[in-house]
């Protein structure tokens, strides 16, 4: 099952205000996808990883630039850590793929096939 930190996201639009950053989750037969927005980003500013029995959390961090000598006029962009977690059970974490490209960060979780947690056991 997949649960976000805000069961059923009623926020809407305002989503940008409260979280880090947006997140599309989607689920079909055999596995969950998520495309986080992540522009300005390297991979090597993110962090995805498997917490625990079912926590994926996305970490990115933006590093605050050197600033000798300089006035901001105007400052927008954040800097420091961004995270998002998500309450996902029922992965098979050894086929997890993560791939970055173009701002978009596509995690890939396939779902646990339901006779991999299943045991028959003999009857004596």
């Amino acid at each position: 099952d997949f649960a976000m930190e805000q069961a059923h996201n009623p926020v809407g639009r305002a989503a940008s205000v409260i979280f880090p950053f947006r997140v599309d989750a989607i689920e079909t037969a055999d596995r969950y996808e998520l495309f986080a927005e992540l522009p300005g980003f390297t991979k090597n500013d993110i962090t995805v990883a498997y917490e625990g029995e079912s926590r994926l959390t996305i970490r990115a961090e933006r590093q605050e630039p050197e600033t000798e000598d300089v006035r901001f006029i105007c400052r927008e962009r954040r800097t420091g850590t961004f995270e998002r977690s998500f309450e996902i059970d029922g992965i098979e974490k050894s086929n997890v793929s993560v791939s970055f490209e173009n701002g978009i960060l596509h995690v890939v979780l396939p779902k646990v096939h339901d006779d991999a947690n299943k045991t028959v056991f003999d009857i004596d």
